[in-house]
């Protein structure tokens, strides 16, 4: 099986949170106008790909999920939907190009 493969996986945000157009917009800001810096969160590439290889999981979506909800129940202060989500296609984008 193709580790690689992408198959649907649940976004962190809902549209059922009643605040759906304001998590879209948080989401943008993470991923196209905050520095690394302003982000709630820090992604540690070295280790994110050292992972990414010893992983040998089934897709791509599955360990990108997986890295997501680990980072953020060691760092409950900063988790959110939109932080989660952001972290999750920051992650996939990086290991997708390498």
């Amino acid at each position: 099986m193709d580790k690689n493969k992408s198959t649907p996986v649940p976004s962190f945000i809902t549209y059922e949170s009643g605040n759906f157009d304001y998590s879209i917009l948080q989401l943008n800001l993470y991923l196209n106008a905050y520095s690394e810096v302003d982000k709630p969160y820090k992604i540690d590439y070295n280790t994110l790909l050292m992972s990414y290889h010893l992983w040998k999981g089934k897709n791509l979506d599955e360990f990108c999920q997986n890295q997501t909800l680990g980072y953020f129940l060691l760092n409950p202060t900063n988790d959110s939907a939109e932080a989660r989500e952001a972290f999750c296609i920051e992650i996939r984008e990086f290991l997708s190009e390498t």
